[in-house]
């Protein structure tokens, strides 16, 4: 008798056993690609994001003039938000709720009798998103001697004011929070006036 060609019935299934442990394999090389890729997107952004705010914040610190606010989740200075300002504006960097957020009013009067309108304030975002707490400080203060000042802090003995933002991604795709630090120095203060 004459064999027919073609496959049989278990050839049949073992090569669809065969191509589904392929395609699970290929499915999940192409799940977990995408899932890492995400991951490091939401890592570029959210330390962009950490730079950019850190580098605002020293810019306008070493600017500052006066401290006029001092806390834990609060810094509030006169300073120059931008290199043109012939006068100084009020500065506020603060927490609110997931974001740390900065406000700046600009002077008006004329020198030295500057006054500060609170219902100018224009208020931007400087770092998204943001997990500090109480128990982690976005500000913190030192001393000439660089010595970490504790709570309530004197501001006439405040010489450095430090940074420390824990950031995360919009999307909670990050597990634990990317953490920078920068400190920056009062060093435009005025004692002669």
């Amino acid at each position: 008798m004459k064999k027919r060609a073609g496959f049989s019935l278990i050839e049949m299934i073992v090569v669809m056993f065969i191509f589904t442990i392929l395609g699970g394999v290929v499915a999940n090389v192409i799940v977990s690609s995408n899932q890492n890729y995400q991951l490091l997107e939401a890592q570029s952004v959210v330390q962009r994001d950490l730079n950019l705010g850190l580098d605002r914040f020293n810019r306008v610190m070493r600017s500052a003039t006066k401290l006029l606010e001092t806390t834990n989740t609060n810094v509030k200075v006169w300073g120059y938000p931008n290199v043109n300002d012939v006068a100084p504006s009020e500065i506020n960097f603060f927490l609110t709720e997931t974001k740390i957020s900065y406000s700046v009013i600009a002077p008006t009067g004329s020198a030295p009798n500057y006054t500060y309108n609170p219902a100018n304030a224009k208020t931007l975002t400087l770092v998204p998103r943001v997990t500090n707490t109480g128990a982690e400080p976005v500000f913190v203060y030192f001393d000439d001697t660089n010595a970490q000042l504790t709570s309530p802090v004197v501001m006439a003995d405040v010489k450095a004011v430090e940074f420390r933002p824990l950031a995360t991604d919009v999307k909670n795709s990050l597990t634990k929070p990317i953490s920078a630090t920068t400190r920056a120095t009062l060093r435009n203060f005025k004692t002669n006036l």
